[in-house]
């Protein structure tokens, strides 16, 4: 089985930990190793500080240097062309809250219809609030590159606090922000 390629948000962003995060924006405030650009744009001054011939990243007093497990994962996100997700395009938001109590945040979105079946989307909490609680929609278009042009409908459902909720949400997609506010009841 085929290795898969890593992609930035699934794979490189979590291998950086808040204190490694904290400590190279010391360092260098134009390097925030949770954003995309940023480590594009610098992934070779990154390698050579986490795996090069004398790792000297993260320094020893902020969690010492990378497994080469890490290391190799990183190489393989350059290779494979510093793939990240992409915002998807929802419709019909939807924000309900049952009779139970349970308030549910859902859209469609269409994803490409691969062969594998390796395609998704979801809502991603970004904000818990206040004001209002926040989310992104995120597309993986599957591991097929570029993705087929031929799309399947499906549905993203995420649960809400109900306190967050009733203040409505906000979601941002491939179109911008939108304002979903609190339907009626459902049953």
């Amino acid at each position: 089985m085929a290795e898969r390629t890593p992609v930035f948000e699934l794979h490189i962003r979590p291998l950086v930990r808040l204190l490694d995060r904290q400590h190279m924006l010391g360092v260098n405030p134009n390097l925030d190793l949770w954003n995309y650009d940023d480590v594009k744009n610098q992934f070779k001054a990154i390698l050579q500080r986490v795996g090069g011939p004398t790792p000297s990243m993260p320094t020893a007093d902020t969690g010492g240097p990378w497994p080469a497990e890490w290391v190799t994962l990183f190489n393989r996100w350059v290779a494979g062309g510093f793939r990240r997700l992409a915002p998807a395009t929802g419709r019909d938001y939807k924000l309900v809250k049952s009779a139970s109590g349970q308030c549910t945040l859902s859209c469609k979105v269409d994803i490409p219809d691969t062969d594998l079946g390796d395609s998704a989307a979801w809502l991603d909490i970004v904000s818990l609030g206040p004001p209002t609680a926040s989310y992104q929609l995120l597309l993986y278009p599957g591991e097929v590159s570029p993705p087929p042009p031929q799309t399947i409908e499906f549905t993203c459902q995420e649960r809400v606090d109900p306190a967050a909720a009733a203040a409505g949400v906000s979601v941002v997609d491939a179109n911008g922000t939108h304002l979903v506010n609190l339907g009626p009841l459902v049953a």
